[in-house]
């Protein structure tokens, strides 16, 4: 950090918010998170004192919301959700009545950043009906937005449909698959209506696909296979055109990961069924994507995930087929990449779960092979992992 930054880090709240933007700004850049951290902590002290001055008016107010807003992306960032919570709370009742007493397309704008974060922030936390709440809220600015033209018209419906998506993942949370689809079925039809807006874009088809799969679980949660299988294969389609348009380079990973999961669920749903054959095309299709990601974009612990789920279905399906030695060879690569990804991000749970999950595996099949010793070795190693 230089000079300057290091002088407001020490003087703190005591320096102009300006300052501190400045520390905020270089400790982002840097990846300094409990710098970050401090900068903001400050700039809220300040910003607090500014609106409770004689003078301050809805510029101040507006700012502190947006600072709040700031912090709280900080503290997630940093495992303080409950604080991280506080802020965006404080940040929504100040625009809410920032967009009361004074209803413009930029206060609405603002609000809606609020809702998002508050609702997100209720959801992580587990409050699942006061997130219900704040996305009620959100599509109902959505709909008024389009209403009355408040915002541009495509950009008005790119928010109501991730506002019901949203709705839809709190439905399926609630255990309401009825309400999830509905809220699914209508997103996707947003999207698909911004085709003749946008035409076909990487990241609208990417949604699509998207949308399509969402729309697919619930289908198939609710007892209709055919159906879930249908919107799975038309997420594949959707999912291809999406990485056609993207092109050969720089191509953003969400577009491939899409396609990724696509025939992850279409190989999930054929091996269900029956056809594992089938099952093992799609897998193994899915696998050379994943292959290719890690290829492209190094070794994200996100890329280590899909591509150890990718390794663990090519392997399940050759072994139902009775090629235990490809199985065994497959079940082991996806061990290593588990253990890289441990290696990577280090003792959280849900790694360890993985990884305890890829050594059941590989004891599995050892044992199957004949390889006594090699299976208790994995297994005592599970053994200790479930422990930790």
């Amino acid at each position: 950090m230089d000079d300057h930054a290091g002088q407001v880090a020490a003087t703190g709240q005591q320096l102009t918010p300006q300052n501190l933007e400045r520390l905020a700004k270089l400790a982002r850049e840097r990846g300094d998170l409990d710098t970050l951290l401090t900068a903001l902590d400050a700039l809220v002290s300040v910003s607090r004192e500014r609106v409770a001055s004689a003078t301050s008016g809805v510029a101040d107010l507006g700012h502190l919301a947006a600072v709040l807003i700031e912090h709280g992306d900080a503290l997630l960032d940093h495992g303080r959700a409950a604080p991280a919570q506080e802020n965006y709370e404080e940040a929504l009742r100040i625009n809410r009545h920032l967009a009361t007493a004074d209803r413009s397309p930029e206060s609405e704008h603002r609000l809606g950043v609020s809702l998002e974060r508050a609702g997100a922030a209720r959801a992580a936390l587990g409050d699942l009906v006061g997130a219900l709440d704040i996305q009620t809220e959100c599509l109902a600015l959505a709909h008024r937005l389009l209403a009355d033209g408040g915002a541009p018209a495509p950009q008005a419906r790119q928010r109501l449909a991730n506002t019901l998506e949203k709705i839809g993942d709190l439905r399926q949370q609630q255990g309401d698959t009825t309400a999830a689809l509905d809220a699914y079925t209508e997103a996707l039809e947003v999207r698909r209506g911004l085709l003749s807006v946008y035409g076909d874009v990487a990241p609208l088809l990417r949604d699509i696909s998207r949308g399509l799969l969402d729309v697919g679980d619930m289908l198939r949660l609710r007892g209709d296979a055919a159906g879930a299988l249908a919107r799975y294969a038309e997420g594949v389609t959707t999912a291809r055109r999406a990485l056609a348009v993207a092109g050969g380079t720089d191509i953003d990973p969400t577009v491939p990961r899409a396609l990724f999961h696509s025939l992850s669920l279409v190989g999930n749903m054929r091996y269900d069924q029956g056809d594992v054959a089938g099952a093992l095309e799609s897998f193994a299709e899915s696998l050379a994507l994943v292959r290719w990601l890690r290829t492209e974009y190094g070794e994200h612990p996100t890329v280590l995930r899909d591509l150890s789920v990718g390794l663990d279905k090519v392997a399940g399906a050759k072994e139902a087929l009775g090629d235990l030695p490809a199985a065994i060879e497959g079940f082991e690569e996806a061990l290593g990449v588990e253990r890289r990804r441990h290696q990577i991000v280090g003792d959280r749970p849900e790694i360890l779960r993985d990884l305890v999950w890829a050594l059941e595996q590989v004891a599995r099949v050892r044992a199957a092979g004949g390889d006594a010793a090699g299976a208790q070795a994995a297994g005592r190693e599970a053994l200790s992992l479930r422990d930790r």
